[in-house]
């Protein structure tokens, strides 16, 4: 007997629970791993080994092409009358066919930098002010009441 047949979880069960939030009820809730595991009455270590063996768990989710943020945008806005359970059932389809993608990491960071820094730059261009990097003083981080930061 399989660890999720043992305690009766389904790999779409997991998917809808863990990764789209849809609520036992049918409803949407935000559900770490350990509200799972309460759920479906098991330790948190199950719910761990059932995402590797389901190639759901994180490593497995970032190395996919499917797009996980805009399946649960689509699953919390969902209308009332419309369940959730079954449009996740097409949501699953979708993940289940996704192909697993190399990451290229110096790639994305390069290219989140080189985005920020042109977003940084005109905002200082258009309000003609020079915008202070973290951990200078005046810095963004160095609000009120941070440890940084003026005390009042």
């Amino acid at each position: 007997m399989s660890l999720g047949e043992r305690y009766g979880i389904t790999a779409f069960d997991l998917f809808c629970a863990y990764h789209l939030g849809i609520s036992a009820d049918g409803g949407y809730a935000f559900q770490n791993v350990h509200d799972v595991a309460k759920r479906f009455g098991c330790p948190s270590g199950v719910v761990k080994q059932l995402l590797a063996e389901h190639a759901m768990d994180a490593d497995s989710m970032i190395h996919s092409s499917f797009d996980l943020a805009g399946a649960q945008v689509d699953v919390m806005v969902a209308p009332d009358g419309i369940s959730r359970v079954e449009l996740a059932r097409h949501i699953f389809e979708e993940f289940r066919k996704a192909p697993r993608k190399g990451r290229n990491w110096a790639k994305e960071l390069a290219e989140d930098a080189r985005v920020n820094a042109e977003t940084y730059r005109a905002r200082a261009a258009t309000d003609g002010t020079r915008s202070p990097g973290p951990g200078t003083p005046g810095g963004w981080l160095a609000g009120p009441g941070t440890r940084r930061g003026p005390r009042s």
